[in-house]
């Protein structure tokens, strides 16, 4: 069974996902509709069942792949999910187990490879040995959580869209049935971090500096060892813009090229929260998750953005319809701007080039690790160095994300400490020859 999210627009130009089944038909209606409609309802506070408004665009995408999980699992079983809820039968206890089983598992790849013969050198085992030091046959608690969540909430769904105008009596008894389900589903999704924990060694860098050097020289347009044939340019500067500022994808998909000030002193660019950009005709449109802000850049950087622009860009006839900085360089999409599956094959593939697995967010926590060292070298105290990471991140005032980000430089300090109390409480063996 073909089944994809694809995002489409409406008649005023908003994005919004749909499920689909064989490249054009919804796959299930109620569960689109569940997806990109208003939960509200004259029952859900009675009954405890969540209610809110239509949720953002990137919330509906991540509910939409959860949802798409939801529906090949349970029509894979013969399991009809709609006509089980207007029943009052809901799910037995056995199908649930069944489901729980396959939510902690990642999403298995249905397609097989070709298997080569390759040669093991030194270098290829200490590769595999890295690639799959932090691999994990689970999905991570919160991704577990997510999906029974997901699953619970269409369900509720469901029941008030099929029972709402239901009789009394008739009501009682279904209630009844819809109780035992959420006491079920509650216990499962509040005992999931006593059965899925994950161990991280906090002292592994998220690019160790082997790697990293080696990602610093392959990205260079002029590198030898640069996997890309072409859009070589823009590649590095997208790379480069992550690796210098930490900034995610979406606030790089969102750069026009009135946002760039090219001061000679402190050459930036303004990072924008305009949710609803009709400039941006993109079926998933740019996001910027943090506060508006002005990201600092390098004169060198700044130089290549308007090399890229008057060079590269200006070459591209649909890229004149638009103001976006970065543009697709091939194909039918010649000219128009980038997407995030564009910028995210990039990154992986310069990851693959290294023998690691790379993704936008690891160049995030990569460049907070050199923010703490860079600052403590320069003398700032901690409370300075996380009022600054704030501002450069976008977060808030009362945020806590330093905490995750330089979690990495925590673990470094604290086993420097333990080493030197070691050091201390050990007596010095000496030879007794001496």
């Amino acid at each position: 069974m073909n089944v994809k999210v694809e995002i489409y627009r409406d008649t005023s130009g908003n994005p919004f996902p749909i499920i689909i089944k064989n490249g054009i038909f919804p796959a299930c209606l109620y569960m689109n509709a569940y997806l990109n409609g208003n939960h509200n309802s004259s029952r859900s506070k009675s009954y405890k069942i969540q209610s809110s408004q239509t949720p953002a665009l990137n919330t509906r995408i991540k509910y939409a792949y959860e949802l798409k999980l939801i529906y090949l699992h349970f029509t894979s079983k013969n399991i009809n999910l709609v006509q089980r809820v207007c029943s009052a039968e809901f799910l037995t206890i056995s199908e649930l187990e069944e489901f729980v089983r396959l939510c902690k598992l990642y999403a298995v790849n249905e397609h097989t490879e070709k298997t080569n013969i390759i040669n093991l050198t030194d270098t290829r085992i200490r590769n595999a040995i890295y690639a799959t030091a932090n691999s994990q046959a689970q999905v991570s608690a919160h991704t577990f959580r997510q999906r029974l969540i997901r699953l619970k909430s269409y369900i509720e769904y469901l029941y008030l869209f099929h029972h709402e105008q239901s009789s009394i009596n008739l009501n009682v008894q279904m209630d009844d049935k819809l109780r035992v389900f959420q006491l079920y589903m509650n216990r499962l999704i509040s005992g999931i971090r006593k059965d899925n924990t994950e161990t991280k060694d906090p002292l592994t860098s998220i690019i160790p500096a082997e790697k990293f050097f080696k990602l610093l020289e392959i990205i260079q347009a002029s590198s030898p060892r640069n996997p890309f044939k072409l859009s070589r340019l823009r590649n590095q500067i997208i790379m480069q813009i992550m690796i210098d500022t930490g900034v995610r994808v979406g606030a790089i998909l969102k750069i026009k090229i009135s946002d760039l000030i090219d001061d000679w002193d402190n050459p930036r660019f303004l990072l924008t929260k305009t949710p609803n950009d009709t400039t941006d005709k993109r079926s998933n449109p740019a996001k910027n998750k943090t506060k508006p802000l002005s990201v600092s850049i390098s004169s060198d950087l700044m130089k290549l953005l308007k090399l890229y622009i008057d060079t590269i860009r200006v070459v591209h006839s649909k890229s004149l319809e638009h103001d976006f900085i970065f543009i697709s360089e091939k194909g039918i999409s010649s000219g128009q701007p980038i997407t995030y599956e564009g910028i995210h094959k990039v990154v992986d593939k310069f990851g693959k080039t290294i023998s690691i697995k790379l993704h936008a967010h690891k160049l995030r926590h990569k460049w907070n690790e050199i923010f703490t060292v860079k600052a403590e070298l320069a003398g700032y105290d901690p409370a300075q160095i996380n009022d600054m990471r704030r501002y450069c991140m976008g977060w808030s005032a009362n945020s806590k994300m330093d905490l995750i980000y330089n979690e990495f430089m925590h673990a470094v300090k604290s086993a420097e400490l333990s080493a030197k109390n070691q050091n201390k409480s050990v007596p010095v063996l000496r030879n007794s020859n001496e």
